[in-house]
């Protein structure tokens, strides 16, 4: 909100005349000029929102912050409906081309993954494919029914069918735009967290203009298969091609062939890049892996990270067991932050409880006194017949909770058995 917005949103000048009034007129006096006063309001506030907001887009944003002598002219070509009705149809449309940009972000990720489920090898990768792609249609299909509402409240207005090859392409430029919101909202932040915008674009234009300089490179990555779908995310990769330089030559070797399956995700992933940098390498190495299952993978990017600490060295441990808690991760995320400190009591047991995992899903105890459990009932789940028989009792769960909490900590914990952690700034450790 603007300043002059505040100025006449303030409830200070407001009150301060009903006190004057208060203290110079009588009780008719006082209801008389009360009336005038909260007319006056009125007026004011409805002037106010009257104004023009200028809602600029992120491209818009974008282009203001790095050249603040265009901010006029950015903001004098933003289109303003005069009519309200004018303005619900807008916003109506946009949110058409939104959803449009769901759908198709959806099927591009349905078509690569039913591409590739015949070639999978083991009942849990296809388990996982399948479970993904359910919850994909279910995307769609939300998005398809919110297209069919949007136009019904459009025919209800009154609102006329575009139709013609002119309104088509209108249409058309409508979903581009909406795709690419995301990739000019990675630009966008990206301006405003530099500290010298002339200096982010300065060093971007090298980076681009060193790897224009390499025409094996340049012909590689527009010969993938795939590429042109890149197009939508220009921005985006402009705003990081600083960071993605350097590794520039293995993502073209590792992303050929799955640029389909990367593509839908490509902008959260450039705009956590800063925290998924330091592991590009072992990413590009285990593409083949990780590729199928980045869109379960990129929601809980927050507590994965959490494993990739200490130079990564839990990474490749855990590397073959992402096909079997990838489906579950929705289930599961809650536990890894609670997990994470207890790692190297578990790890040797790890084969085992991966696959009892989800029946503890709802009880955190158990992942919180992970530690406690392994060191009183480790020897159970070293004989591995035993420890699978033992997990898969219906009332295990229940009981190792309960038991976490109950047992003496302080042969397992020592000095810090009556340390709690909450969570928050706290340092994980090995």
């Amino acid at each position: 909100m603007r300043n002059e917005d505040r100025r006449l949103l303030s409830p200070w000048p407001f009150l301060l005349n009903i006190l004057t009034i208060i203290f110079l007129g009588g009780m008719r006096c006082w209801v008389f000029f009360f009336r005038i006063i909260v007319i006056l309001q009125l007026l004011n506030f409805s002037r106010t929102l009257n104004q023009p907001k200028q809602n600029l887009s992120p491209r818009r944003k974008a282009i203001a912050k790095v050249l603040p002598f265009t901010r006029p002219l950015v903001e004098g070509t933003t289109f303003t409906p005069t009519s309200f009705k004018d303005k619900k149809v807008v916003v109506l449309r946009r949110r058409v081309a939104e959803s449009r940009a769901v759908v198709n972000r959806c099927i591009n990720e349905i078509e690569a993954l039913e591409k590739r489920r015949d070639a999978l090898t083991t009942p849990l990768q296809v388990r996982a494919v399948d479970k993904r792609l359910v919850e994909l249609r279910k995307e769609a299909g939300i998005a398809e029914g919110k297209i069919v509402l949007l136009k019904a409240k459009q025919s209800k207005m009154g609102v006329p069918r575009r139709e013609g090859i002119y309104n088509d392409v209108v249409r058309w430029f409508e979903t581009i735009l909406a795709t690419e919101e995301g990739s000019a909202r990675v630009l966008q932040k990206q301006v405003e967290e530099a500290a010298n915008p002339i200096e982010l674009l300065r060093e971007d234009t090298m980076s681009l203009f060193r790897l224009s300089t390499q025409p094996s490179l340049v012909k590689g990555y527009v010969s993938l298969e795939g590429a042109q779908r890149l197009i939508p995310h220009t921005a985006a990769i402009a705003a990081r091609i600083a960071k993605l330089e350097r590794y520039a030559p293995g993502i073209l070797v590792a992303a050929d062939g799955y640029i389909d399956l990367i593509e839908p995700h490509l902008d959260t992933i450039l705009e956590r890049l800063d925290e998924i940098e330091p592991h590009i390498p072992f990413v590009l190495d285990n593409l083949d892996v990780l590729a199928p299952h980045i869109g379960t993978l990129m929601p809980h990017i927050d507590s994965l990270l959490l494993f990739a600490d200490d130079g990564g060295k839990y990474l490749p441990v855990l590397l073959p067991y992402v096909p079997r808690f990838a489906p579950l991760l929705d289930d599961l995320a809650c536990h890894l932050v609670l997990l994470r400190p207890h790692m190297r009591h578990i790890l040797p047991h790890f084969q085992v409880i991966a696959q009892s995992a989800h029946k503890f899903k709802k009880q955190l105890k158990v992942s919180e006194n992970a530690d406690i459990l392994v060191w009183y009932f480790g020897w159970v789940l070293r004989i591995p017949w035993l420890g699978k028989s033992v997990l898969n009792l219906s009332f295990m769960p229940r009981l190792a909770a309960w038991l976490g909490c109950v047992l003496p900590r302080y042969p397992v914990r020592k000095g810090t058995t009556y340390v709690r952690c909450n969570f928050e700034g706290c340092e994980v450790y090995a």
